[in-house]
């Protein structure tokens, strides 16, 4: 396995953390510490390459939040300078040598993948009836706070040979205290995730020849025509977990035939006929629409737009056009809402020039 040295000078280099500032604001232009940084970037962007130069860059402290949608979990929290971006600037350099490990039915946090594609390659696996009459589906406990930082940057040296590179990376990776735990909410840490179970997503592929698997972050779809060969694969990769990651399943891992229930997999419930939304995937967009209608005078006309035409999406991907139809296209006021948030940013509203006259 080749392994890559040298990249230190790149990651450093003050064109990438121009690329990495670019990067690491698209979406956050109207944060005081962006637009900070917008103002001041030669200087402060100066300051960071001799900073990562001499080594005395360090990963800064994190703010910690609480989220409990669609579960409860700790979000870390790091600065926009220096951390972010340098963040940003890290993946820039090692995001096309990490691409290349892995399998090419992983799906979270890559390029031109995500849900929909996973769930197209899903509803691909389906056509073989056959051979996918039953259904492995896997998910890890605690996966972040799980991970072992030891295990991790022995899993990231297998590619990476570069001394600093590796430095900036344990930095990171150790910002939090104790063996375990990588924080939720950096943006190394969706990488990470993928890392941490590649060598596993070959060994399955590969020793095994598992031909239906797919993986989105921790969560995992494995199809076959045995139920018994499906049982006896489960208590391997038990071992494998426990034993090389020091991980444990969650106990939502079940096996079970395709048929009778579909499978419930990134906010879908998949047949092999058709996709359609899970009633919890459902409620939460009725609840996004509502706050919508509730605050839109508060919400800025992209963050609208962008969203109502978000859920569209995954509407039209599941089948649901009824769904699409009384929620959205039929609703009056959410029509309005859409009418002056888009006139307001200069263009027609993209759900009349997608479906006409949503009133009809």
């Amino acid at each position: 396995m080749k392994r890559h040295g040298g990249l230190y000078e790149a990651i450093s280099s003050l064109p990438n953390l121009y690329v990495a500032h670019r990067h690491a604001r698209r979406g956050k232009t109207r944060y005081s510490e962006v637009q900070y940084v917008d103002k001041n970037k030669d200087a402060l962007l100066e300051s960071l390459h001799e900073s990562l130069v001499q080594q005395t860059y360090t990963t800064g402290k994190y703010k910690i939040k609480k989220i409990y949608e669609p579960k409860e979990r700790t979000i870390y929290v790091l600065s926009y300078y220096p951390d972010r971006i340098v963040q940003h600037a890290a993946m820039n350099i090692l995001q096309p040598i990490w691409d290349k490990t892995f399998i090419p039915d992983l799906y979270s946090a890559i390029p031109n993948k995500g849900i929909h594609k996973a769930i197209n390659r899903l509803r691909l696996f389906l056509n073989d009836t056959e051979n996918t009459r039953y259904c492995l589906q896997f998910d890890i406990k605690s996966y972040y706070p799980s991970m072992n930082h030891t295990t991790l940057m022995n899993l990231i040296q297998r590619k990476i040979k570069c001394k600093k590179t590796l430095w900036l990376l344990q930095d990171v990776v150790d910002s939090l205290d104790g063996e375990t735990n990588i924080p939720i909410g950096n943006y190394l840490s969706q990488y990470f995730g993928n890392l941490y179970l590649s060598d596993f997503d070959h060994w399955l592929k590969e020793k095994h020849k598992i031909k239906y698997y797919l993986r989105y972050n921790d969560d995992g779809i494995i199809l076959n025509d045995s139920k018994d060969e499906l049982w006896r694969l489960l208590d391997k990769i038990q071992n494998y977990i426990e034993t090389r990651l020091k991980l444990k399943l969650n106990k939502k891992t079940r096996i079970y035939p395709v048929n009778d229930v579909g499978i419930d997999f990134l906010g879908y419930k998949t047949y092999r006929t058709h996709a359609l939304l899970r009633k919890r995937t459902v409620n939460k967009f009725k609840h996004k629409i509502k706050e919508i209608k509730n605050h839109h005078t508060e919400m800025k006309n992209q963050h609208i737009v962008s969203s109502v035409m978000s859920y569209v999406g995954w509407m039209q991907h599941g089948n649901c056009y009824n769904l699409l139809r009384k929620h959205i296209l039929r609703d009056k006021e959410l029509n309005e809402i859409m009418d002056r948030c888009s006139a307001e940013l200069g263009y027609k509203n993209p759900l009349k020039r997608k479906y006409g006259d949503t009133n009809q």
